[in-house]
């Protein structure tokens, strides 16, 4: 069948990819997380499929949840353990119950509605100094600049 899927963050530039899908599994999306994240939880992801394109399998689910479990893959019939890449997205969440059985984990950036790095935010009273990454540069405010610009006047 032909789906648009994606593309819902508001984000300019972030449009849906449209394909034609093979459905491989259908879920109402209910489950029993596991892992270290959820640690039991049961779950409901709405109705849920597991889409087939060329050799690539992709769960989509109709609730909004961090993907930090490898159940909610599973509830749609795909074994996390078994794939040769997995592609998540998420940010932080996913690490405590995906990072045991894999062999590196790699991170990028996507469009959305969340800056990936906390210095592209537009923080305006944050305390000087405050570092925004390892070693990054230390936040400047503007009424800090002031007073040093007046008190090397004096």
């Amino acid at each position: 069948m032909t789906l648009a899927i994606g593309g819902q963050s508001g984000v300019p530039g972030d449009a849906p990819f449209e394909a034609e899908f093979t459905v491989e599994a259908l879920s109402d999306g209910e489950f029993t997380a596991h892992g270290p994240y959820y640690r039991g939880k049961k779950m409901s992801m709405g109705p849920s499929a597991c889409l087939r394109l060329g050799d690539l399998k992709i769960a989509v689910v109709s609730a909004k949840a961090q993907m930090a479990d490898r159940a909610m893959f599973r509830q749609v019939g795909i074994a996390p353990e078994e794939e040769p890449i997995l592609i998540v997205k998420s940010s932080v969440h996913f690490r405590a119950d995906f990072e045991p059985i894999a062999a590196a984990l790699l991170t990028c950036a996507a469009p959305g509605p969340m800056a990936v790095d906390p210095k592209d935010l537009p923080w305006e009273r944050l305390r000087h100094g405050l570092r925004m990454g390892a070693m990054g540069p230390a936040f400047q405010t503007q009424d800090h600049d002031t007073k040093e610009t007046a008190d090397a006047g004096h």
